[in-house]
C-alpha cells in the first residue's frame, strides 16, 4: 500500500495505534502527511504559513517557488506587523528588516525551518526545496500532493491548468483567473481530470448559514436584488497610462519570470507586489479581490446560475493636454471606483466598490444613520435584510419594527453541522481525492461573472451573455478583451 492509498484507508477504518509508532506529534506518522509545494513567496504566503499551513500536523511543505530571491520592498497594510509576527512565529528577535517589509524564497524558507525546527525538531531537515520557476517543480513533482498557488493574478490561469494537467491537487488564491478565457479553461481542465481544487476565497461560518435560514424560511420573501460594497481598492489604481520611468530589475528577481505569460515589457515597482491587483493586464480589481469572497456566499445561497447580462460604470479621469482639459479611460487601469450590475434570470446583484454605496430608503434606516465602509444588503417581497460586513455577517431585518416582529419566533440560531474550516474543507478533499465545496468547478458561474465584469469596466460597455454557449450575443466587444497576448509558449 503506497501513502496515498494509506491515507485514504485511515480515514475510513477505525484504527487504534499507539501515537509512539508515528515518531511524530498528535498520531501523524512523518512519512504520511500530504506534500505541499507552494508558489508564491510574498506576503500573503507569510500570513497563510503561519495562521493556517505549518501549525497543520497533516502537511509538510516541501518546496517552494518565487521568482524574487529575497528583498524588503514589498508592501503591506502595516509597516512592521507582519515581520513582528513571524519574530515572534520562529522565536527569532531579529527576523526581517528594521526598514522594509521582507519577503521571497530566502524569507519564506526561513520561516518554514524556524518553525519546524521548533514544532518538530527537524533541526537539521534538509527536504525543503527551492525554485525560481514553477515549471521545475511540476517536472519534478513525484512526491508532491497539492500544488497551493499564491502569485499575482495574471498567473493563476497557467499555473493552475498546469498543475492540474500533471495531476496535481490544486488550491490556488482568488481570482481563479484574470481573464474570461482563462476562467473557461480552467474550469475545463478541473472538470476533464477531476483533481481535488478550491478556490481559498471559499468561506464557512456560522453566520453564513444563519443567514441562509432566515431567507430560504422566507423573512423577507423571494429576494429580488442583491447590493454590495466594499471600501476597495485599499491599494493605489487609476492609472491612465503604464509607467514611462525606466528601473532597474531588482537584485535576485528575475522579472522575465515574474511577467510568466505576459509578453515582455519595462520593470516597474508599481507592477508587483501589492499593486498588481490595479492593472487589467496583471490583476482584477477591486471586484476580483473581494467579490469572490462575498459574492460567492450569495450564489451558495440564492444560486442565481449563470449571468445573463453585465453592465458597469466607472470613476471618470481627466488629464490637462496642452490648455484643453480632456476626459480620458484608462486602457491600462482599473477605476478608482466603480459599480456593477449582474442581471440574472431571476435576480439582480449590485456590486459597489471604492466608497460607493447603494441608496437605502429613508424609513428603513434609524435617523441620520449612515451605511458602513463595507456591507450587504438584500431586498426581497416583504422587507430587506442588511449587514454592516461585507461578506453579510452582523446582519439585521429592516425596519427596525419587522426585526421585532420576528424576535423570538423564526429568528433562532440553530446547530449547523455543514460547518468546516477551510483548511479543514480542502485538506479533507486533498487526503480523500475528492472535490472540495470550494473547488474550482463550483465557482464557476461566479468567476465567468468576474471577468464579464471586468470586461465590461475596461470597454464601458453593456454585456450580453450566452452563457450556454459561452458567446457574448452583443457585438460591441473586440474579442481582445476576452483573451490576453501570451509570451510564445505560455498560451492555454
Amino acid at each position: 500500500m503506497n501513502r496515498r492509498e494509506f491515507i485514504a484507508a485511515s480515514t475510513s477504518v477505525a484504527t487504534v495505534i499507539p501515537s509512539t509508532v508515528f515518531g511524530g506529534t498528535n498520531g501523524i506518522p512523518p512519512n504520511d502527511r500530504i506534500n505541499v509545494a507552494i508558489i508564491g513567496c510574498g506576503t500573503q504566503t507569510l500570513r497563510q504559513l503561519m495562521t493556517e499551513w505549518l501549525p497543520r500536523n497533516d502537511l509538510q511543505v516541501v518546496a517552494i517557488c518565487d521568482p524574487n530571491t529575497d528583498s524588503d520592498d514589498y508592501r503591506d497594510w502595516s509597516q512592521h506587523g507582519l515581520r513582528n509576527a513571524i519574530r515572534q512565529f520562529i522565536n527569532a528577535p531579529n527576523w526581517g528588516s528594521e526598514t522594509g517589509i521582507r519577503a521571497g524564497r530566502i524569507p519564506t524558507k526561513e520561516v518554514i525551518e524556524g518553525y519546524y525546527a521548533i514544532n518538530r525538531q527537524q533541526h537539521r531537515w534538509a527536504g525543503l526545496k527551492l525554485y525560481s520557476d514553477y515549471r521545475e517543480i511540476l517536472a519534478n513533482s513525484e512526491g508532491i500532493d497539492v500544488i497551493i498557488n499564491i502569485t499575482p493574478e495574471h498567473l493563476h490561469g497557467v499555473i493552475n491548468i498546469d498543475a492540474m494537467k500533471a495531476g496535481k491537487s490544486v488550491i490556488s488564491h482568488k481570482a481563479l483567473a484574470n481573464t474570461l478565457h482563462e476562467v473557461h479553461q480552467t474550469i475545463k481542465i478541473a472538470t476533464d481530470t477531476d483533481v481535488t481544487t478550491h478556490l481559498l476565497a471559499w468561506n464557512n461560518d456560522p453566520e453564513l448559514y444563519q443567514l441562509w435560514q432566515w431567507l430560504d424560511l422566507g423573512v423577507i420573501g423571494k429576494v429580488k436584488e442583491v447590493h454590495n460594497w466594499s471600501n476597495r481598492p485599499v491599494w493605489p489604481q487609476g492609472w491612465l497610462e503604464n509607467p514611462a520611468e525606466r528601473m532597474p530589475v531588482p537584485d535576485g528577481l528575475i522579472w522575465d519570470l515574474w511577467l510568466g505569460c505576459v509578453p515582455h515589457r519595462p520593470y516597474h515597482s508599481d507592477y508587483t507586489h501589492a499593486l498588481f491587483r490595479g492593472w487589467y493586464e496583471f490583476g482584477s480589481g477591486s471586484l476580483g479581490d473581494m467579490g469572490y469572497y462575498s459574492l460567492w456566499r450569495t450564489y451558495r445561497m440564492l444560486n442565481p446560475g449563470p449571468v445573463i447580462s453585465v453592465n458597469s460604470n466607472a470613476a471618470t479621469s481627466a488629464t490637462i493636454v496642452g490648455s484643453q482639459s480632456q476626459w480620458r479611460r484608462s486602457e491600462v487601469a482599473f477605476p478608482t471606483a466603480s459599480t456593477v450590475h449582474f442581471e440574472y434570470r431571476h435576480m439582480d446583484i449590485y456590486w459597489y466598490d471604492g466608497g460607493m454605496k447603494p441608496a437605502v430608503p429613508k424609513a428603513y434606516l434609524d435617523p441620520y444613520e449612515r451605511l458602513s465602509p463595507e456591507g450587504v444588503l438584500y431586498i426581497g417581497e416583504h422587507g430587506m435584510i442588511i449587514s454592516d460586513d461585507f461578506l453579510g455577517r452582523r446582519f439585521r431585518v429592516l425596519p427596525k419594527s419587522r426585526m421585532e416582529e420576528l424576535k423570538g419566533s423564526i429568528l433562532k440560531k440553530r446547530l449547523v453541522s455543514e460547518i468546516k474550516d477551510m483548511p479543514d474543507e480542502y485538506m479533507d478533499a486533498v487526503r480523500n481525492q475528492t472535490q472540495s465545496r470550494g473547488s474550482f468547478i463550483n465557482v464557476g458561474d461566479l468567476a465567468e461573472a468576474i471577468a464579464l465584469a471586468n470586461v465590461s469596466l475596461q470597454t464601458g460597455e453593456h454585456i450580453i451573455w450566452d452563457a450556454e454557449n459561452k458567446k457574448i450575443l452583443s457585438n460591441n466587444i473586440p474579442h481582445k478583451y476576452l483573451t490576453r497576448v501570451y509570451r510564445n509558449g505560455w498560451a492555454v
